[in-house]
Order: structure tokens, then C-alpha cells, then sequence
């Protein structure tokens, strides 16, 4: 399967990343370090289109839920199945007024907001007849570069009790995690 993975060189899009490539997937990433930006939508999403699931990970502003609309509406003409795998947070449904780990308020609040759009707009475009196929995750203490807490589970362990939890029947063999 090919696989879209944004943010895919830290943290949970790195173990997607890893873990997919390790079970034979193509990996298409999109990184800040590698020249790209997720706030190029239109530009993100064309490097997208060709493959069969787009793991949504990275955070700039609002580009996540921007480009989260520009793929689906890229994917909704096609008669095949695609996978959407939104990756928001468990912090949208914790108390508004945490700071959080790391941040400033400022920045706990903004990351909060811009959650809480994604999520927005993963339940609209949900509720549409489609072959896209969407999943919203909430990782919740995740260690990853943003967020750092020795009581918290590990990236890897995490991205590995996803992979566990979801698979993709509409595929055949060739789309099993």
C-alpha cells in the first residue's frame, strides 16, 4: 500500500513511518526537513492523491484541517477506497484552560483550537456519502518532541497499538497492517 504520512521525521508520524515501511508499505513523507510545507495545500495534497491512505499528522496553523479538505476532495471523484487517518489529541476533550507540557498558554491554546478544527471538519466530511474511509485518533500522553513526560507511553509502543487496532478490508491482503 502507499502511504502518506505528514510530519513523518519525529515523533508518532516517525514510528507511522518506521513501522509501515518495516511491513513493506511505500512511504511517501512530507516534512518540514525535507523542503516541504503542509501550508502549500495544493502542493501538499498532489503528492498525496496517488496513494491509498494519508496519515494526517502534522500541525502548522490550520493547514492540517485545510489539507485534510483539499485531499478528500482530490480522493471523492475516485470510484477505489482511500484512508484518511486524522491525528488529533485527547487534550480537545481536557479542560480548556490547562496549560499544556511545554507550552505557553498562548500556544496551549492554539493547539487546542487548531485540534478542535480538524476534528470539526473530519465530522462534516465523515457524514458525506464517499469511498474515504476516515478515522479520527486521539493520541493522549504520547512522548514525542513537542510533548515529554516520563510517565507517558513511548511513541513506538503507541504507533504499535494502532497498527494493531485498525486494518483495511476493502483491500484484500495487500491493504492489511
Amino acid at each position: 500500500m502507499k502511504i502518506a504520512i505528514t510530519g513523518h521525521r519525529k515523533g508518532i508520524g516517525q514510528q507511522f513511518a518506521e513501522q509501515l515501511q518495516q511491513q513493506g508499505h511505500e512511504i511517501v513523507g512530507i516534512s518540514r526537513s525535507d523542503g516541504e510545507n503542509i501550508r502549500r495545500t495544493v502542493h501538499t495534497a498532489g503528492l498525496i492523491e496517488p496513494c491509498n491512505l494519508f496519515i494526517n499528522n502534522a500541525i502548522s496553523f490550520y493547514a492540517q484541517t485545510e489539507l485534510l479538505f483539499e485531499v478528500w476532495h482530490k480522493w471523492q471523484p475516485h470510484n477505489d477506497v482511500h484512508y484518511i487517518w486524522n491525528i488529533s489529541t485527547e487534550l480537545c476533550t481536557n479542560s480548556h484552560d490547562q496549560k499544556l507540557n511545554g507550552l505557553t498558554m498562548r500556544e496551549s491554546m492554539q493547539y487546542r483550537n487548531t485540534k478542535m478544527s480538524l476534528e470539526l471538519a473530519h465530522k462534516q466530511l465523515n457524514a458525506q456519502t464517499s469511498n474515504i474511509k476516515m478515522t479520527l485518533i486521539r493520541p493522549g500522553e504520547v512522548n514525542t518532541q513537542t510533548f515529554s513526560d516520563p510517565n507517558s507511553i513511548s511513541a513506538e509502543a503507541y504507533v504499535k497499538q494502532v497498527l494493531r487496532t485498525y486494518s483495511f478490508p476493502d483491500l484484500g491482503e495487500q491493504g492489511m497492517l
